[in-house]
């Protein structure tokens, strides 16, 4: 009787230890889930294998991917590298950077760093442009690009007692005044060379060759041809601020557009510095044989 006793108590025992230790399983699970500590989520982006710089086109043989959790994302990702199809680098791009969709001109307009984009001593420097002068609009940041001005300049002569004064004194400078009688002359001529665009206010790039309205994840809509096509559209360019005085100086207005035609050339053309004569009418005919017009005497009317 004794000996049952004993057992009983015994297997009560062993019942509560192993009830006090499932309990403390059950709040294990509990507390960690059952599939043991959360994951980590990671995401793919692109980073750079060797330093990028600005202007470099950036192509898929240029990054690697690799994983980084969501909050260490730069920017708009890129989660593939054949989303890059040789567009320039807006900025420098260190050796293990990431490579974003703002590194290459895709990025929202709120997201656009113009100051990451000037190397040193460049200025950022802004002109306008419509849909001739701008290229139809199709010039996007990143592109380089060369300038023309356009001005109508009135006819100066020296004056007689300037003529005068310096038969005696050669050392005098001359003064100059107004022809009368004469029009204003047009005159053309390429101001500056190789700039590179670092942004521009409305684009039609981004809408080539797209079958629907819909962008693509991180970039912006472009806008329509009807909506652009009385558009006054900002570019703005790295320079120096001697290219400030020349772009303020044509577009004195500030409203002023048509003083200034951008020309797209080549990102990699940086070699060739183009010598032109410039246009007026005197150098149309010099050197372009434009044929000065006759005056045709209408014959009298009998009465």
């Amino acid at each position: 009787m004794k000996r049952s006793n004993r057992l009983v108590i015994l297997v009560g025992v062993l019942l509560a230890v192993l009830a006090f230790v499932g309990i403390i399983v059950l709040l294990n699970n509990t507390n960690t889930g059952t599939n043991g500590p959360p994951k980590v989520k990671t995401v793919t982006v692109m980073i750079a294998k060797a330093d990028i710089a600005i202007g470099e086109s950036v192509t898929p043989d240029k990054v690697e991917a690799t994983e980084v959790v969501e909050d260490a994302v730069v920017g708009t990702r890129i989660a593939s590298a054949s989303q890059l199809i040789g567009a320039p680098s807006l900025y420098d791009i260190p050796k293990g950077g990431q490579v974003s969709q703002e590194a290459i001109g895709r990025g929202a307009v709120g997201t656009i760093c113009i100051e990451c984009q000037l190397e040193a001593g460049e200025k950022a420097i802004a002109f306008q442009v419509d849909r001739v002068t701008g290229l139809d609009l199709l010039l996007q940041a990143g592109d380089h690009i060369d300038l023309v001005l356009a001005s109508e300049v009135q006819p100066v002569q020296e004056t007689a007692d300037s003529v005068l004064a310096r038969q005696n004194d050669k050392t005098l400078q001359p003064r100059y005044e107004v022809a009368t009688g004469l029009n204003n002359s047009r005159t053309v001529k390429t101001i500056l060379q190789d700039r590179r665009v670092l942004y521009v206010s409305a684009t039609r790039i981004q809408s080539l060759g797209s079958a629907t309205a819909t962008p693509a994840p991180g970039q912006q809509a472009g806008p329509t041809a009807q909506e652009v096509t009385n558009e006054v559209v900002y570019i703005v360019f790295a320079g120096t601020d001697q290219d400030a005085e020349l772009i303020k100086f044509a577009q004195s207005n500030g409203g002023e557009v048509g003083a200034l035609t951008a020309i797209l050339r080549d990102t990699q053309d940086t070699d060739h510095e183009v010598v032109t004569t410039g246009i007026s009418l005197d150098l149309l005919i010099k050197l372009y044989g434009v044929p000065i017009p006759n005056l045709v005497l209408l014959p009298a009317s009998n009465p």
